[in-house]
């Protein structure tokens, strides 16, 4: 009976020490993302836009979803999708 209660203190503690040693620290100086999430903007360094070529890309101007309904179970299965597409240059 001791060697089962020794044998599962061991399995506890290895357990405990494998999840603390692969479980991510981070601090505040190194943790550098932003509080607020990106709304899909691009950002480029401020001396870019002096360039004196320019590059046009389609890029989605209005974002909205299709949905589709099951008439069986009334579930919704809907997805992203692109609205309207305007060119953005830089």
């Amino acid at each position: 009976m001791t060697n089962n209660k020794l044998f599962y203190k061991l399995a506890m503690f290895l357990m405990v020490l494998s999840l603390s040693v692969s479980s991510p620290v981070y601090s505040d100086e190194t943790d550098k993302r932003s509080e607020k999430p990106l709304d899909g903007e691009l950002l480029l360094p401020d001396d870019y836009n002096k360039a004196e070529e320019k590059k046009c890309v389609m890029v989605c101007d209005k974002w909205g979803e299709d949905c589709i309904l099951n008439p069986r179970t009334g579930s919704r299965n809907c997805r992203r999708v692109c609205k309207s597409f305007a060119e953005e240059c830089f």
